[in-house]
């Protein structure tokens, strides 16, 4: 049996391994964007344009910096109680 199907523990890191990572795409997705805008305004000299889109960089940036280290922290915890089990 996989061990997701025979620890419960296992189900909840593997289910919050799938969230973290459908949430950490979309922040990457949401960077992607807000960083095409943000270049986007200062290639065009527009000012007011350039430092609402520096403060939503700002703000994407404070929101997606701890999802990606929580992903990063979930999927190596997944990865040692994985081996454990294994052993």
């Amino acid at each position: 049996l996989p061990y997701y199907k025979e620890s419960k523990s296992g189900r909840w890191l593997f289910a919050g391994m799938i969230a973290l990572t459908l949430l950490n795409s979309g922040v990457s997705v949401a960077f992607s964007y807000v960083g095409k805008d943000f270049w986007n305004a200062l290639n065009s000299k527009d000012q007011e344009q350039f430092y609402i889109m520096m403060w939503k960089y700002a703000g994407a940036l404070l929101i997606g910096s701890p999802v990606s280290v929580l992903y990063t922290f979930q999927r190596e915890r997944l990865a040692v109680a994985w081996r454990e089990w294994m052993t």
